[in-house]
């Protein structure tokens, strides 16, 4: 059978399927039972895993980008190609590049996968990149070893870009995928700590609005009948509402409580529902504010730690993907992408001072080039590479005038 035609009848499967239901959530019962539905939507309503993504995805969006070119003096800027403009300037004329690479970011570590199709020129070069929600990818299928895609927009003011597309057309960015084909979504495959998470926050919250916080008791060893009760409650109320002292009758002892139980177990709770969504983004616990086991120290290698295990993943993931896709074949051994980590790794000034001090005298970056990593102009005479004069080619004389 045609390949063209096995799409085809693929496709119109999909669209006869009264089954298919276009939706950004995927609803997974917990295995546990905490009583809760967890959703995407849930899971960013938790302040951790909102607070975690755009920790994520943000700084992943600030990254300077560059398209560079192999040459024989290295790696240089190849701000001339398509593929910078859509990268580093401007995906699409209705959305910015940081706000589209946050938005993709923000789907690949909530959804599991990031998607943007590429529109072409008359050459086939690239032009534009249109950012798509996963619900929006209807269906993915393989056949003869290429990748198709079939895209239907919920919303209408997208609807330009409904339509079936080859891989070569779709920037797929999968987070962690078991076929290679999609991204598992990372809210199914952790739905149960989520939904402990969200079944906490839910319970706190029905807790203290039904006034559960309970500061204190009071006990009797007598026995109060219906309208002593009654009677007893209405003059307690009546003077703790006016600030006054109560007097309490028939023997009542107020026993204030030191620390709430509840209260105490629900704080509790918050902490490991943030460690527990940690996991889940590979983010340091200090940067949710929980703030239990950091020091000064170790929250500085940690912040390293966390560019060099869980950023520094992620912006390969997106090197590669765009270098497959957004350069011909002939191009992919010249050009590649590069997102730049260097703002995050250079740590406090005397670490940054110690080691650009170094990298000049040894004679590895010019002076102009770490003007440039601070942010300054380039200015004349400092692109000649410096050396320390007393160290010298083992077995070689060199000559001095």
């Amino acid at each position: 059978m045609p390949v063209f035609e096995r799409i085809s009848r693929w496709f119109a499967s999909l669209r006869s399927d009264a089954n298919v239901v276009v939706s950004p959530d995927v609803i997974v019962k917990p295995d546990a039972g905490f009583g809760v539905n967890m959703t995407n939507s849930a899971a960013m309503k938790l302040t951790a895993f909102y607070a975690g993504i755009r920790i994520r995805s943000e700084n992943i969006a600030s990254f300077p980008k560059y398209v560079k070119k192999r040459t024989d003096e290295g790696l240089v800027d190849a701000n001339y190609h398509p593929a910078y403009k859509l990268i580093n300037v401007r995906p699409n004329s209705y959305t910015n590049k940081f706000d589209f690479w946050n938005l993709e970011n923000t789907w690949l570590d909530g959804w599991g996968n990031g998607v943007a199709i590429i529109e072409r020129d008359a050459y086939g070069d690239p032009s534009a990149l249109h950012q798509v929600h996963w619900s929006w990818v209807v269906g993915v299928t393989l056949v003869e070893g290429r990748k198709w895609y079939r895209i239907v927009p919920t919303d209408p003011k997208f609807e330009f870009l409904t339509g079936t597309y080859p891989d070569y057309n779709i920037l797929h960015f999968m987070l962690v995928t078991l076929d290679g084909i999609k991204g598992v979504n990372p809210v199914v495959y952790n739905a149960m700590a989520l939904g402990k998470s969200y079944a906490t926050e839910k319970f706190a919250s029905e807790f203290f609005e039904k006034g559960g916080n309970i500061r204190a008791v009071m006990e009797t060893e007598g026995h109060f009948g219906d309208e002593d009760f009654k009677a007893f409650m209405r003059h307690f109320k009546a003077s703790a509402n006016n600030y006054d002292t109560p007097l309490l009758e028939y023997g009542v002892k107020y026993k204030q409580l030191a620390v709430d139980p509840i209260a105490s177990a629900l704080v509790q709770s918050e902490v490991l529902s943030i460690n527990d969504v940690c996991r889940v983004l590979n983010i340091p616990p200090h940067m949710l504010a929980e703030l239990t086991h950091a020091t000064f120290s170790n929250i500085e290698h940690q912040t390293i730690q966390f560019v060099q295990y869980s950023l520094r993943p992620t912006v390969k993931r997106l090197e590669d993907e765009l270098e497959a896709k957004l350069f011909f074949s002939g191009e992919q051994d010249e050009f590649s992408v590069k997102f730049s980590l260097d703002g995050l790794l250079r740590g406090d000034t005397q670490a940054r001072s110690a080691y650009y001090h170094n990298a000049i005298l040894d004679g590895y970056m010019s002076r102009n080039e770490v003007r440039e990593l601070e942010g300054l102009r380039r200015k004349d005479g400092l692109d000649d590479m410096l050396y320390p004069l007393n160290t010298g080619v083992v077995g070689k004389t060199e000559n001095t005038e």
